[in-house]
């Protein structure tokens, strides 16, 4: 134990070890297990200049189109007044299948989501999601949470989908 206390080198070594990992468990990326970065689950906590904000988005939806419904919200604003709804295909880069691009009279907003391959013939499906980008008052917004979307019948293309999470607000 006196050797070890001697050496002040030693003692730096763990010093600069310790910190390394914790440094690396609190980044914002982790492995997916194939070697690819998986983002984290949660978004990063709001600025002093921003607000967090419960969102709740529901459309009807038809094959790839449909429409933002009454009662959509931000906090206790609309959400999408009159808004459209158009599906886009994801890709493994963004790491969503599927996307939700919102045109509604006061921006645009790109939501991520998907549900698993053991979903896809089912009535009710669900996912986690992701906003990928906005503009207008949606242009620095961001956020994510669990959706679920139910179809009239399983392999149909027509459903109700449900949006619900956390947006941080500018």
């Amino acid at each position: 134990m006196i050797l070890c206390c001697r050496s002040r080198g030693w003692w730096l070594t763990l010093a600069l070890a310790i910190t390394a990992t914790g440094l690396t468990a609190c980044g914002g990326e982790e492995d997916g297990g194939d070697g690819t970065a998986v983002p984290n689950a949660r978004t990063a906590s709001p600025t002093p200049s921003e607000r967090s904000e419960p969102i709740l988005i529901r459309t009807r939806v038809a094959r790839s189109v449909g429409e933002v419904l009454a009662g959509s919200v931000i906090g206790g604003s609309p959400f999408c007044p009159g808004g459209t709804l158009r599906h886009e295909h994801g890709s493994p880069d963004i790491g969503f299948p599927a996307i939700n691009v919102f045109d509604c009279p006061d921006g645009r907003l790109r939501i991520g989501f998907g549900p698993g391959p053991d979903q896809m013939n089912n009535v009710i499906q669900t996912s986690y999601w992701e906003i990928l980008d906005g503009s207008g008052r949606y242009a620095k917004m961001r956020g994510d949470g669990q959706m679920k979307v139910r179809f009239q019948a399983a392999g149909s293309s027509k459903g109700l989908e449900t949006f619900r999470g956390d947006v941080t607000v500018p």
